[in-house]
């Protein structure tokens, strides 16, 4: 079992850091008083904010397939 979780994990957590690099964007735009602002993040708060969103995919992915392994378990 312990070899399952870790194994889900690691794959949680590359998916989810391919899907975050995909989805976040490097640029902030923002209205102020009918104008248009952007700026690009910095690089660390960017990569601070992928890794986060990695780190609670990994999570999220890990809970769903130990719930699903209990759930299998006692079905039989």
């Amino acid at each position: 079992m312990e070899k399952f979780i870790v194994k889900i994990a690691s794959y949680g957590f590359i998916c989810s850091l391919a899907i975050g690099i995909l989805l976040i964007d490097y640029t902030v735009t923002f209205n102020t008083n009918g104008s248009h602002r952007s700026y690009h993040k910095d690089l660390v708060e960017y990569i601070l904010e992928v890794l986060r969103f990695s780190i609670k995919g990994a999570i999220a992915l890990t809970a769903i397939a130990v719930v699903y392994k209990f759930y299998m378990k006692y079905k039989q």
